[in-house]
């Protein structure tokens, strides 16, 4: 059977189908580019906090208190000033980051958590009398160029690697 165009049905069906496909991996890639984009973000984030965290050792020669501390809540740690983390950081006589970002929470499997109620975060403990810390981050995707994996990675003072952070 013919269309008024001379298309018979089956040839209609194939066209029909290949832009569907197109359809499904244009969708497939968009979603790809997203999750990277996240984790670029994430990874950009921890960075941030880490410089930060190294100003404030250099001045008050100890890092922040904090125990699986969210970083980026707006009660707790919003900012990092003189006094440490805190959610406002105005009377500070020294502000390392006025800002502090939490994580992208889409995509997550939610692996890394903490804080009251447990949520999805950044987790920030101090170590070692205030000589170290760690910080428990998740990421979507791995991120073989500088040794992180998808899920659990730790940030120390001394760099970033994948899986649980040692404690």
């Amino acid at each position: 059977m013919k269309t008024q165009k001379g298309f018979t049905l089956v040839e209609l069906l194939v066209v029909i189908a290949i832009i569907a496909l197109v359809v499904v991996f244009a969708a497939l890639a968009v979603n790809a580019a997203r999750s990277k984009e996240r984790d670029a973000s994430r990874l950009a984030n921890v960075r941030i906090v880490q410089s930060a965290l190294e100003d404030s050792f250099n001045e008050r020669n100890t890092y922040p208190d904090g125990d699986f501390l969210p970083l980026g809540d707006v009660a707790q740690s919003a900012c990092l000033g003189s006094e440490g983390f805190a959610a406002d950081c105005s009377t500070a006589e020294s502000v390392f980051l006025r800002v502090v970002p939490g994580t992208y929470e889409d995509g997550l499997d939610g692996l890394v958590a903490c804080g009251e109620p447990s949520r999805r975060a950044f987790c920030y403990t101090v170590l070692d009398d205030g000589e170290s810390y760690v910080i428990h981050f998740e990421l979507e995707n791995a991120l073989a160029p500088v040794g992180l994996q998808a899920g659990v990675n730790c940030a120390t003072p001394e760099g970033m690697e994948a899986g649980t952070c040692a404690e």
